[in-house]
């Protein structure tokens, strides 16, 4: 994967792309596809095929067992969710808030790799996603 890093900083992407797929089919875990994933979705992102960069975010997130669902819930559902952080996040004194203890375990920490790619994407072609994306990494 370090090679599709390399491809990917000299802007040649469609090696990006041929690398990253055998990475991530040969690949024993998916610590090691992490990397040629986030290098794919990112290359992706770059050719303007963010759709395509989204759907591939959403399988990795799946393999860490964090779930967005692809198919947009009804928009209630969504409104309670946000509406819920919102009080959450409103209640919570700055003492608690900054109390926080650092997120330390990997899984997750990947996870918000890629929901972090998620947020600019979403917001860039799909924003009824973007809400579902923010809800899921402030779950973590």
């Amino acid at each position: 994967s370090l090679y599709a890093e390399a491809k990917y900083s000299m802007c040649h992407f469609e090696e990006v792309g041929r690398v990253a797929g055998i990475v991530i089919k040969f690949g024993k875990s998916f610590q090691d596809k992490q990397r040629a994933y986030a290098t794919l979705i990112k290359a992706l992102g770059v050719e303007n095929r963010i759709e395509d960069a989204i759907d591939i975010s959403f399988r990795a997130l799946s393999q860490l067992d964090v779930h967005c669902s692809i198919s947009l819930p009804d928009k209630s559902v969504v409104m309670n969710a946000w509406s819920e952080m919102k009080r959450k996040l409103e209640a919570m004194s700055d003492v608690e808030f900054l109390g926080y203890k650092k997120m330390s375990e990997s899984s997750n920490i990947a996870a918000m790799k890629f929901l972090h790619l998620l947020i600019l994407y979403t917001f860039l072609s799909k924003q009824d996603y973007l809400p579902i994306v923010i809800i899921q990494s402030m779950q973590l």
